[in-house]
């Protein structure tokens, strides 16, 4: 690395640089969906591909990510939806590593932006057309502008908190892990005021950051569902947690006997209900038998409340282990199956020019995403393990910036841990989206170390 730092750094910092590199970034970023031969999907893209041009939504979806459906549609590509992905984690990068090293992040952008390509499940979201590709970005967002906001002046700022706020609005969860990120960074400057002053969070634009993400959540909705809503009802995904931890199997085992039409015909089937909620929910269940999302929502409410009354204890006991689970499930893949059958009606009707591409894609002949994943998962988790564990010596220098990133992706791997395993139910896709901060605060600390070695003075200064 020597060879890139000293005093003729100009080039560096020059704007074609960091342009030149962003695109250079960009372009590791979509090499799953050129590998591929198009852009890839996962079971719900259906959705937002087809929303864009029907407005029609299942009950379960929410609305702001076929923003990015509507791109495409305008483009007449999908792989527009590709490209904006991978240039806005691209520009995220280049901003957090310029908050969070000394280096120019023309520099260092391209060879970390390699590294998190090899190495996790990063470019594989930015390839696919899901809103999970957000979801790293946001939080990356959130530590820069609450820990380093100083290094990148007013107009940088406006960007970081315009992507956070589209990242925040582009999916439910991202706006539970947001308002937690929020909530716990204010204990935290309550806490450093009196004893760390040197950690105080700035907490002005983050937030500005969620109110603006809740604000176009629910402008969106009513212009297009006629109601200004946040969510549409979950309750009906809840019961499917209940049904895969064992608890609505044993309300119904107590209500059925007193109270067997309460229970909309689920009584029915108390001893046959499906051992997961993926299967409860999508696979051949009574949940569809019943009158699935619709007609099982106000059973859901009764069984969610009544099991939160009777058995409280039981309800913390299975969130604190499905969110453990959910912790530990961090492959890359999920979900990247054959979308012939799921996709291909829509793909022939809407982008007709593209439906050859899409059935000669790689991912219609089959992943083998295992052998991704087998590489991917013990990198994630040396990741997750050494953001956490930076904490100590960057908290031992007073070093706010690093302490803020290292605190704000632990968090944040823990919250996205707590909302998908405990309030939904556990899968791959959701911890991988955000296991790859891990690594990103590993390669944060390698250049500043780098940094000090080369240039023994910059050590305290990088903080």
């Amino acid at each position: 690395m020597t060879a890139l730092s000293g005093p003729k750094q100009w080039p560096w910092r020059h704007p074609a640089a960091s342009a030149a590199a962003v695109a250079v970034a960009a372009l590791l970023l979509m090499t799953p969906a050129l590998w591929n031969g198009y852009v890839l999907f996962y079971y719900d893209s259906v959705d937002y591909v087809r929303g864009a041009f029907t407005w029609e939504f299942p009950v379960w979806r929410t609305v702001p990510y076929t923003l990015m459906g509507l791109l495409a549609r305008w483009s007449e590509s999908l792989w527009t939806v590709v490209v904006v992905q991978s240039v806005i984690a691209a520009y995220v990068l280049h901003e957090g590593l310029r908050a969070f090293t000394r280096w120019p992040p023309a520099q260092t952008l391209v060879p970390v932006t390699a590294v998190l390509t090899l190495s996790t499940g990063l470019a594989w979201f930015t390839s696919q057309v899901m809103a999970d590709a957000f979801t790293g970005i946001m939080v990356i967002g959130i530590a820069v502008l609450a820990f380093a906001q100083d290094r990148l002046g007013h107009a940088r700022c406006l960007g970081l908190v315009a992507v956070v706020a589209v990242s925040v609005a582009f999916h439910t969860s991202h706006l539970a892990l947001a308002a937690g990120l929020v909530l716990s960074l204010m204990l935290v400057r309550v806490a450093a005021l009196g004893r760390w002053p040197w950690l105080t969070p700035r907490l002005l634009l983050p937030t500005a950051s969620l109110a603006a993400g809740v604000a176009m959540i629910m402008g969106i909705h009513w212009v297009t569902l006629g109601r200004p809503l946040i969510t549409q009802p979950n309750s009906v995904l809840m019961l499917g947690r209940l049904v895969q931890d064992g608890l609505a199997k044993r309300f119904l085992d107590d209500v059925c006997p007193r109270l067997p039409s309460a229970m909309g015909g689920l009584c029915a089937y108390r001893d046959r209900l499906p051992p997961t909620a993926n299967d409860f929910l999508w696979g051949r269940s009574p949940f569809w038998t019943l009158g699935g999302f619709r007609g099982m929502d106000g059973v859901a409410r009764r069984i969610l409340s009544g099991t939160l009354e009777e058995y409280p204890l039981e309800h913390v006991e299975a969130a604190a282990e499905l969110s453990i689970e959910q912790l530990a499930m961090i492959a890359t893949g999920d979900g990247l199956v054959d979308m012939r059958y799921h996709m291909g009606e829509t793909m022939a009707r809407y982008y007709p020019h593209e439906y050859a591409a899409f059935v000669d894609a790689r991912q219609q002949r089959g992943i083998a995403v295992d052998a991704v994943a087998g590489l991917h998962v013990p990198i994630l988790v040396l990741g997750m393990c050494g953001a956490a564990m930076l904490l100590v010596p960057w908290a031992r220098r007073q070093d706010r910036r690093g302490v803020g990133l290292a605190l704000v992706v632990t968090l944040a791997i823990l919250g996205n841990a707590f909302i998908c395993g405990a309030l939904s139910n556990p899968n791959n896709r959701y911890q991988s989206r955000v296991a790859w901060l891990g690594v990103f605060v590993v390669a944060v600390a390698a250049c500043r170390r780098i940094e000090a070695r080369d240039t023994p003075a910059t050590e305290a200064a990088a903080g």
